[in-house]
């Protein structure tokens, strides 16, 4: 799908604005922490059996 240049503008300006420090790569960081979490308690449950 292609996005229109005002489009991209707008995504831009959005993490450009946010008040978290580098907004635009936080959000995979924070889905990978949440996914390490994850398997670290799927893996103590297992263990437990």
């Amino acid at each position: 799908m292609v996005q229109t240049q005002a489009a991209m503008e707008a995504y831009n300006a959005y993490w450009a604005n946010s008040p978290l420090p580098a907004a635009d790569v936080l959000w995979m960081v924070v889905i990978l922490i949440i996914a390490l979490l994850a398997l670290w308690q799927a893996r103590t449950f297992v263990s437990q059996f």
